[in-house]
């Protein structure tokens, strides 16, 4: 029986919308491609989440990549809380879970800070029992040790777990520990992925 619910932030509780925002900001197609290029789309973006190197230095590395648009490099990196938007469904989801009896945790790849800026603005905080954060741990999913550092952390029985992720390698990577997964690709589609699996919604 399914008694925890794991779930990861970006794409599921809340809306990565980087090109969405950097079009809220009237930049031309150009210099959109130019910034994301230097950053989202950049090979090292995934050292922000793993947290292992300083995180000035990863801006200074964006901005080399593209020094033309190193003002917009700049205030991309510090408004994450317009980048990262909760979802309005996602607070009474978590909700409504925690009502319903189920442990919830995060477990989501994410900076030191761009985590500390987005969370002030993520309702469902409150909701949540505890999580894992790639930074905190230096290891991101799908890499084995982030999925076992939220077992050992919370005692949990990944056969009575769900996961859910909107990233299939991601959902690849908690399987050989006997998570249930559910690919997220709208809320309606996996509130209904739950029911089939006996979640109480």
């Amino acid at each position: 029986m399914i008694n925890t619910i794991v779930l990861d932030i970006g794409n599921v509780l809340a809306q990565f919308r980087w090109r969405e925002y950097l079009e809220d900001c009237s930049y031309s197609q150009e210099i959109i491609e130019r910034i994301a290029n230097a950053t989202v789309l950049s090979g090292f973006w995934n050292e922000w989440d793993l947290g292992l190197r300083d995180e000035e230095e990863l801006i200074a590395e964006s901005i080399a990549k593209d020094p033309g648009v190193k003002q917009e490099i700049l205030t991309f990196f510090h408004s994450f809380a317009e980048v990262v938007k909760e979802y309005e469904y996602s607070s009474d989801f978590v909700k409504g879970l925690k009502e319903n009896g189920y442990q919830v945790y995060l477990l989501s790849n994410y900076s030191k800070k761009h985590f500390e800026l987005s969370k002030p603005y993520f309702d469902f905080m409150k909701y949540v029992d505890g999580g894992v954060i790639s930074y905190e741990v230096k290891s991101i999913k799908p890499e084995p040790m982030i999925y076992q550092t939220l077992i050992d952390k919370y005692q949990i029985n990944p056969t009575e777990a769900v996961f859910m992720d909107d990233l299939m390698v991601n959902l690849d990577g908690a399987r050989p520990f006997g998570f249930h997964t559910i690919q997220v690709k709208s809320h309606e589609q996996s509130l209904e992925e739950l029911r089939r699996l006996g979640v109480r919604i």
